[in-house]
């Protein structure tokens, strides 16, 4: 058998990946995830998982989690690892590139309608199972929401 080369990615930026994938799985929930995508929620965790060093997700498993996220960043930590900074299209084009009101006014309104549910949620007492999720779903939108300006904030620059 050939004798392999060393590998090109450190393992450092390994963990890097593991990081991000766990933060971006965290936000997605493998449960949930896993209906959406090729594989199972245990395997979905294995690609988060320290412990499984030579598991790194596959890249439409990846792209499955940003879409479902509604922000790139998985995809964009591989591009910051090959020392490349993630653009949205619209932005590289020319549209919506600067910062504005609107901007302002998305950001208010999604963390608006995290306290809103939430609070709705807990006037009834301890959140259930329901409240949890939609309370979650207001979350991830704000998350989104600020991504993108943190995108475009970046772009700017």
């Amino acid at each position: 058998m050939q004798e392999k080369m060393p590998r090109k990615i450190k393992p450092e930026e390994c963990l890097e990946l593991k990081a991000m994938t766990r933060r971006a799985l965290e936000m997605a929930r493998p449960t949930k995830l896993a209906l959406v995508t090729r594989v199972d929620a245990p395997t979905l965790v294995n690609y988060g998982a320290v412990s499984q060093h030579n598991c790194l997700m596959p890249i439409d498993i990846a792209i499955d989690v940003c879409r479902d996220l509604g922000a790139p960043l998985i995809v964009e930590e591989m591009a910051r690892l090959l020392g490349f900074r993630l653009v949205p299209l619209d932005q590289a084009e020319g549209d919506g590139g600067e910062v504005g009101y609107a901007d302002l006014a998305a950001v208010s309104k999604e963390s608006n309608d995290v306290v809103s549910k939430l609070a709705d949620a807990l006037a009834d007492g301890p959140l259930d199972g329901a409240e949890r999720r939609e309370v979650r779903k207001e979350i991830a939108e704000d998350i989104a929401t600020l991504y993108r300006l943190d995108r475009k904030i970046a772009g700017g620059q």
